[in-house]
């Protein structure tokens, strides 16, 4: 086999930018492959001459996993980068290894029924390095989706798990507190029912981010708190519009809520490594 591979890998080398032209003439009109239809030409194959120049490094390694590691989490990372999806840049790596062999055949290398039993021997080695490759190009992609994930939405803590920490805490009661101190100088000092409720969205919203579901809670506390004080300071107005303000807020930490959940949903098979 030590034979049939080095002559495998020579003529792989040797010709590298004609296969990677041909991979490139298959993968651009590839209906597997669609995202390499707007990548041009000087940006996809340098790609392809990269594997078949690094082929020899991770196929006669003695430590063939490390060596997969190593170039294909880079070659993962500039796939990310260019926008391919994780299937798409597995399925034109497949693409890089048949041209390869297609060119090998084309080439003549199998010559003899000898040729062709230590071309299995080789075929496997090669397979082999594929399903590292696999293994490795899916883990990478998930800690960059991961990654990207918790930079966009990391500051508001939508995919942090366990307790919130207590800085949260200390913003909700703050927001809360002054939610309530605005209440009650509408209602008891200035004795109107008309409230800024704007401010009140502010804990509304990020009690049903940081807390999901748990979080309307908030938003009912403020909404009976609201009711209560009109009860209280206002027991001769009409209730009817601080009743649908308190229904309001209800209904909007619940929508905040219920979205924040289906992201989480998306996001933490990544975010724990489960995906």
């Amino acid at each position: 086999m030590q034979a049939f591979s080095t002559k495998l890998i020579e003529i792989t080398e040797l010709h590298a930018k004609t296969i990677a032209k041909q991979w490139y003439n298959d993968v651009r009109k590839n209906p597997k492959t669609p995202s390499y239809y707007n990548i041009t030409e000087d940006r996809a194959i340098p790609q392809a001459i990269e594997f078949y120049s690094h082929f020899r490094e991770v196929f006669m390694s003695d430590k063939p996993f490390e060596a997969a590691r190593k170039f294909f989490s880079k070659y993962a990372e500039d796939r990310y980068r260019d926008g391919v999806p994780l299937h798409e840049a597995i399925y034109s790596l497949v693409m890089m290894r048949r041209h390869m062999w297609l060119y090998a055949e084309f080439q003549a290398v199998w010559t003899s029924a000898v040729d062709y039993q230590q071309s299995s021997a080789s075929l496997n080695r090669t397979i082999l390095m594929f399903d590292y490759a696999t293994y490795v190009i899916t883990e990478r992609y998930q800690e960059l989706i991961r990654h990207e994930v918790d930079v966009k939405v990391g500051a508001l803590g939508v995919i942090s798990g366990g307790p919130a920490p207590a800085y949260k805490t200390a913003i909700m009661t703050a927001l809360v507190f002054l939610a309530v101190l605005v209440t009650w100088y509408y209602h008891a000092a200035l004795k109107t029912d008309v409230i800024f409720t704007h401010l009140f969205y502010i804990p509304i919203a990020l009690a049903a981010i940081w807390y999901r579901r748990k979080g309307v809670l908030v938003a009912v506390l403020l909404g009976a708190f609201v009711l209560i004080s009109h009860m209280i300071f206002l027991s001769g107005a009409p209730i009817i519009d601080d009743l649908l303000r308190a229904v309001m807020f209800i209904i909007i930490g619940v929508i905040i809520a219920t979205l924040t959940e289906g992201l989480y949903k998306i996001v933490a098979p990544f975010q724990k490594g489960e995906a």
